[in-house]
């Protein structure tokens, strides 16, 4: 009697297969899981790398502070000699001079402007 009940196995419903080709079919899945669980964890550190990449970028770029200088006193003296040469009059040299302050003023609040004689290498130099 149980040789007969092991024949005769009932089908899942839907099925026209019997259950060994099914269980066969059934061991094949996990490697295409495995396929969709790789590509799962390559979009995850694609998008993570994406991500940070665009954040550093983004902090960089508008809020690390800089520090920028600025040499005065090579300008004004720059302006004194085109002053004594006759070159500027005082309108040209007050106008050069609030160029120089409107270029200062207008600089971002991530931008720290010091005076160039305090840098000894390695800052940008803002010449008017």
């Amino acid at each position: 009697m149980d040789a007969v009940s092991e024949e005769v196995t009932p089908l899942p419903a839907g099925t026209e297969e019997p259950l060994g080709r099914i269980r066969e079919k059934e061991k094949t899945k996990p490697e295409r899981g495995r396929r969709k669980c790789f590509f799962c964890w390559l979009m995850a550190i694609l998008v993570s790398l994406g991500i940070s990449s665009l954040s550093i970028l983004v902090y960089d770029r508008y809020f690390a502070t800089r520090i920028v200088a600025v040499d005065i006193k090579g300008f004004i003296a720059a302006q004194r000699d085109l002053y004594v040469q006759g070159k500027t009059d005082d309108a040209q040299l007050r106008q050069n001079i609030e160029t120089l302050e409107r270029m200062i003023q207008n600089t971002p609040e991530n931008v720290v402007v010091i005076m160039g004689d305090a840098v000894v290498r390695n800052a940008k130099v803002i010449k008017p």
